[in-house]
């Protein structure tokens, strides 16, 4: 019973952390995306060393792949697997360690021992897991650039890539355009 609750505040903890992550979409101007009808999505790049990688890159090609396809079919476009697609979506991601460091001078707002302690300074350096997605998605005929997502800084303390990329994928299609709602007139 421990266990489950247990897991519970994970999972919550990392709900809220995924929360807080702020994702920047750009159309651009003058570009209808609901003329489009069909999308592919295509291997993009992973950025991560590969000593570093707690995941492997088809792995994680076949995880955004995933939540692409199903956010874009939520809205009206179909998914083929070919090159005759309109729309052709990729992506930049990665992750890294991420280490940030100061020192808080003389005594460190620490009170001295001794007397030897008072012209000691006070370092501190902590160590975080961040991560960072760039979703693109362009028009397959001339190559232009349609739209695009980004999103950086993405804490992955206390939970996983996996799960924080599909939080970020599906914050990032909330901005895209639905071809199942109708124009207000």
């Amino acid at each position: 019973m421990k266990c489950k609750g247990f897991f519970a505040l994970l999972i919550a903890c990392t709900t809220l952390s995924l929360h807080a992550q702020s994702v920047k979409t750009h159309t651009e101007k003058g570009v209808d995306m609901k003329i489009y009808e069909t999308f592919t999505v295509i291997k993009g790049e992973f950025m991560t060393p590969p000593d570093m990688r707690k995941v492997n890159e088809e792995a994680l090609y076949q995880g955004i792949r995933k939540a692409v396809i199903k956010e874009m079919e939520e809205r009206g476009y179909k998914f083929i697997e070919d090159s005759t697609a309109q729309l052709r979506v990729s992506y930049v991601a990665g992750s890294y360690n991420l280490t940030d460091a100061g020192v808080n001078g003389p005594l460190g707002q620490t009170p001295a021992a001794t007397a030897s302690d008072i012209n000691q300074s006070r370092s501190w350096s902590t160590e975080t897991r961040e991560g960072m997605l760039v979703l693109d998605i362009m028009d397959s005929s001339n190559k232009k650039q349609l739209w695009k997502a980004e999103t950086s800084n993405l804490t992955l303390e206390g939970g996983d890539f996996d799960h924080a990329m599909e939080a970020v994928i599906f914050k990032a299609f909330k901005k895209f355009p639905d071809k199942n709602k109708k124009k207000r007139k």
